[in-house]
């Protein structure tokens, strides 16, 4: 049972540190990843990342995804696809091109190079998303943006992902490619079928059973399945999670649901995910790769804030809501943790680098949530 030990450390650290950052009016997630920081590796070394914890970070982001489904609007995501799609793909290009081009000059051979701008490229929209339910943001316009760029940003950074990796490493097969692709359209062909008409049936079927918490049991296990199946055709498991989410938005009972399923991420799972994402910090490599950290962390940041901020306001938005737009992209969190990991595996990236790019990687992640605060306050002042 000491296994349970690091569990019982983060979630009464979580409890305290969310109770003095939101007394100072400061968002929680900002303080918890912090915290992850300090417990880790990186400073005092009082909690190891272990299976166990990383498990219970997969559960947590999953059920964040879905609780940021239950509280969007399915009629402004399609709405607003079109201004999505622009956010999204200059958010791609733009931080893309500039950490290829910093990059070169700083001398990365040309296959590292590749791979650790797509690292960049990638966004993780769940910091965002802690942030902007913290300041009640998530239901606005610019809110629906960022999640539908989000969840097109991942389809991107995945998609380059795969042929880098297989070009890179000599795997690379068209037919691979193309069962892909065509896995992928039919994922969302089958999802769009399970929002409009078999997720709200097993709702109401799992809400006429005479069992305790049936219509809770069946959301999540719903949430799970689609979070699978994203997973199993070679997507973000969060993308599922986040579409499950989309069909109970569309529910009767989805307050019932969302307050439930709330319940269960916060209290245990979510805190977990936050301080997973700070455990991964090592200050080993600091003073040898600091102006390399820094200069990506800058770099990653403008390139998504100006990337996706200048999509924004070419599909029309105000310079208010374009920074809230680019500054909600900025968080690389756990996908790009991901693509890293997978990268250094494939051996794309050496050691020498590896920790350099983790570490901006989770600095980039830190500072995320400060700027999208500053971008909704700046817009709450000019009103």
């Amino acid at each position: 049972m000491e296994t349970l030990i690091p569990i019982i450390i983060i979630l009464i650290a979580s409890l305290l540190i969310s109770h003095i950052f939101n007394k100072i009016g400061v968002p929680a997630v900002l303080g918890i990843l912090v915290l992850g920081v300090i417990l880790g590796p990186g400073v005092t070394n009082i909690i190891k990342p272990t299976h166990l914890i990383e498990v219970f970070a997969e559960i947590g982001v999953i059920l964040l995804m879905f609780i940021a489904g239950l509280e969007s609007d399915l009629k402004l995501l399609k709405k607003y696809f079109r201004p999505s799609m622009i956010v999204a793909i200059l958010g791609v290009v733009i931080p893309l091109g500039s950490v290829f081009i910093f990059n070169y000059f700083f001398g990365f051979s040309l296959k590292e190079n590749i791979f650790v701008a797509i690292v960049f490229a990638a966004t993780s929209v769940s910091i965002s998303v802690e942030v902007l339910k913290s300041l009640n943001y998530l239901s606005t316009i610019a809110a629906t943006t960022i999640l539908g760029a989000a969840v097109a940003d991942d389809i991107m950074a995945i998609f380059l992902l795969s042929v880098m990796t297989g070009s890179l490493t000599g795997t690379l097969s068209v037919t691979g490619m193309i069962i892909m692709v065509l896995s992928w359209v039919v994922f969302f062909v089958l999802s769009y079928f399970a929002i409009v008409k078999l997720i709200p049936y097993l709702n109401h079927v799992g809400s006429k059973m005479i069992a305790s918490q049936s219509t809770i049991i069946t959301a999540l296990s719903i949430c799970f399945l689609m979070a699978f199946l994203a997973d199993w055709v070679r997507l973000d498991a969060v993308l599922g999670a986040f579409l499950a989410g989309i069909a109970y938005s569309e529910v009767k009972n989805k307050e019932e649901i969302n307050n439930s399923i709330q319940t269960i991420g916060y209290s245990i799972f979510i805190p977990i995910f936050f301080v997973s994402i700070g455990l991964n910090i090592s200050f080993d490599s600091l003073g040898k790769d600091l102006f390399l950290i820094i200069s990506l962390t800058v770099i990653g940041i403008l390139g998504k804030l100006l990337g996706s901020g200048f999509g924004a306001k070419l599909s029309g938005f105000s310079l208010d809501d374009s920074y809230i737009i680019g500054s909600g992209m900025i968080s690389r969190g756990e996908m790009a943790l991901i693509i890293a990991q997978a990268g250094f595996s494939a051996n794309l990236m050496s050691r020498e680098y590896y920790s350099a790019i983790i570490f901006a990687v989770v600095l980039t992640t830190l500072l995320a949530p400060l700027i999208l605060r500053h971008a909704i306050l700046r817009k709450s002042n000019h009103k």
